[in-house]
């Protein structure tokens, strides 16, 4: 018995498929090329669009000046660190326990 594979249609079926995702990849990539450069507010391409809310431009704007800001505290770092190294610094435990208490009744609502 002999079987002889229609490798055209099969090859055709696999050409389709393939030219469907790479369209799908495109798309995909046209999207987040927009929301990256922040170009355009709404990305609409047949079917699918993606809207960028104004709480996420703020929350992109905050995360930029943050990350613009000078580190005003280096000195203080830089004298911690040195204090942790000679193991000249204390940490009190009933400072850090009363500390964690406040913030747990903070979230709690208390």
């Amino acid at each position: 018995m002999r079987v002889n594979p229609n490798s055209s249609s099969i090859q055709s079926a696999n050409t389709s498929e393939s030219q469907a995702a790479k369209k799908s990849d495109k798309l995909k990539n046209e999207s987040y090329d927009a929301r990256g450069k922040g170009a355009t507010e709404t990305k609409s391409n047949g079917s699918a669009s993606a809207e960028i809310s104004s709480r996420a431009k703020d929350m992109a704007s905050a995360k930029q000046v943050a990350t613009d800001a000078p580190d005003v505290r280096e000195a203080k770092i830089a004298a911690l660190r040195e204090q942790i190294q000679s193991k000249k610094y204390n940490v009190s435990a009933d400072a850090i326990a009363d500390k964690l208490v406040d913030d747990h009744l903070k979230m709690a609502g208390a």
